[in-house]
Order: C-alpha cells, then sequence, then structure tokens
C-alpha cells in the first residue's frame, strides 16, 4: 500500500528540521535559510541519503558549487523515507520523470496510480495537503511556455514541492534544494483554490489518488 499522507508530510518535515527549518514565505518576501549545502556535512549528507535513492553521483564540489542540481533526488529520498517503493512513486534525478508519470496515469484512467496530474488552474486540481505542486525550469521561460510542458513527453527541467499544510489564502511547501536547503514555503492561493504566485512558473498539480 503506498504511503499516507500524513507518512509524506512527516517525512518532509524530518528533513526540512534536519536542515534546521529553512523559510522563504513568497507572499511577504521573507526568507530564512539555515543549513545549505555550502556546508561539506550537508553536501555530504545529500550524496549518502538523496543520491543513493534518486540516483547520480556528483561530488561535494559539484553540488556546494550549484553544479549539480539535488531538488529530485531530494524528493525522491523523501517519497521513499515515507513509505513509496518505486513502482508506485519513480525516484529520480529528474522531477519530470514522476510528474510525466502521473500525468499519463490520469490520461490513462490508472486509478492504482498514488497520484494524477491536473494543469494549474484545472477544476479539482487546488492543491491539497499531500499533493506536489510543480513549476517549470529553464531559460527565457513565459507562463504560456510553461503551460505547455504539461503536454510534453520528453525530459525538461522542473521542480516539485509537497504540500505540507493549507490554510485559507495559503499553502506551505517543502522542497529540497530550494534556496540551497531543505526549505518550507509559503505560497498565496488564488480565489478559486489554485497557486498564485509571479516568482515561479508553475504548471502542475500531481493529487494524491491513493492512501490517506
Amino acid at each position: 500500500m503506498p504511503a499516507t499522507v500524513q507518512d509524506t508530510v512527516t517525512s518532509a518535515e524530518k528533513e526540512w528540521t534536519f536542515w534546521g527549518n529553512s523559510t522563504w514565505n513568497l507572499v511577504t518576501g521573507k526568507k530564512k535559510i539555515a543549513h545549505t549545502d555550502d556546508e561539506e556535512k550537508f553536501a555530504k549528507y545529500v550524496i549518502a541519503n538523496y543520491n543513493s535513492v534518486g540516483g547520480g553521483s556528483p561530488s561535494v564540489h559539484d553540488i556546494a558549487n550549484d553544479d549539480y542540481a539535488w531538488s529530485a533526488v531530494g524528493m525522491s529520498a523523501i517519497m521513499k523515507q515515507a513509505g513509496f517503493v518505486k513502482a508506485e512513486f519513480p525516484f529520480a534525478q529528474s522531477h519530470s520523470v514522476y510528474i510525466r508519470r502521473f500525468i499519463k496515469a490520469r490520461r490513462d484512467n490508472d486509478k492504482n496510480a498514488a497520484f494524477w496530474g491536473f494543469r494549474l488552474g484545472e477544476a479539482g486540481g487546488q492543491p491539497e495537503v499531500g499533493d506536489l505542486v510543480a513549476y517549470a525550469r529553464g531559460k527565457n521561460l513565459t507562463a504560456k511556455k510553461a503551460a505547455a510542458y504539461f503536454d510534453k513527453t520528453s525530459g525538461y527541467e522542473s521542480h516539485t514541492d509537497l504540500v505540507v499544510a493549507k490554510r485559507p489564502g495559503e499553502i506551505d511547501v517543502i522542497g529540497a534544494n530550494v534556496l540551497d536547503s531543505v526549505t518550507r514555503k509559503t505560497l498565496a492561493l488564488n480565489a478559486a483554490g489554485h497557486v498564485n504566485d509571479s516568482v515561479h512558473f508553475w504548471f502542475a498539480t500531481l493529487k494524491r489518488k491513493s492512501g490517506v
């Protein structure tokens, strides 16, 4: 049975605590970053605990110098620690591996999939605790170009965060390699309940389909 929503939240919060409870409020702009991958201890932690799950063999210098993006292996490790196995959540070095997997799962009406992918702003795709929210990365992006990532079938630069709390008008999400740490971000929601943020090009929500 896939990990429960609470399992995933607990796992993400455990990693967040280990990194010193870094925060970034995208509503107010306030940031408080604790430990980062510039510290040798934490760069080594990424290799030992995240790359061992998601793959890759970067050096400590690669990580500290921002030559290696470890956000996807970090999320993979969070999901494995929560109780997912690779057949349920494809641990990988690229977020697009599992974003594409779960978008396809919904299109295929795969009721056994742990997540289903929804477009940003799509009815029924409002983020809730336990969901993943995704944004596009890359050069010369626009909101229109980012939205088109939802239909891409080949790999692309992207990022996901796990929703760990929801309040009226905002959510908290935890993601890896955010400002060189495991960071808890606060994001605004619009009146319809969708992410409303001008800093990143959000384009999808991966909604939990199984596990309570």
